[in-house]
């Protein structure tokens, strides 16, 4: 399982690398994104559809997702996210499981 660990409040660009499974770079030219996470009552807390990614490095398997401060207005904890992928003309769907911790910030 992939994790990313963020600050309380702060916003944050967070990039994902989709790879397969030896390693290689997934096109994800023409593939629609969503990320969600969601709090252990199975809430979501963030949701992020296809519009909310820059795509610029898809072709490379790389995309980024920019996370506002109010998205991480959440109390301090780990919390289940998901980066879900559908393939264009295909109905190929997967999906990568990613651990978000968000950690109290020191500054206020």
């Amino acid at each position: 399982m992939a994790s990313i660990t963020v600050k309380q409040k702060e916003a944050k660009t967070v990039q994902f690398t989709v790879t397969n499974s030896s390693g290689a770079a997934v096109d994800l030219t023409g593939a629609s994104l969503k990320f969600y996470v969601e709090d252990s009552t199975e809430t979501l807390i963030i949701q992020k559809e296809d519009i909310d990614f820059d795509k610029t490095g898809e072709a490379s398997g790389i995309v980024t997702v920019p996370l506002s401060a109010t998205d991480l207005d959440q109390t301090e904890d780990s919390y289940k996210g998901e980066l879900g992928i559908t393939f264009s003309g295909s109905n190929i769907d997967k999906s990568i499981d990613i651990e978000v911790n968000i950690q109290k910030a020191v500054i206020p």
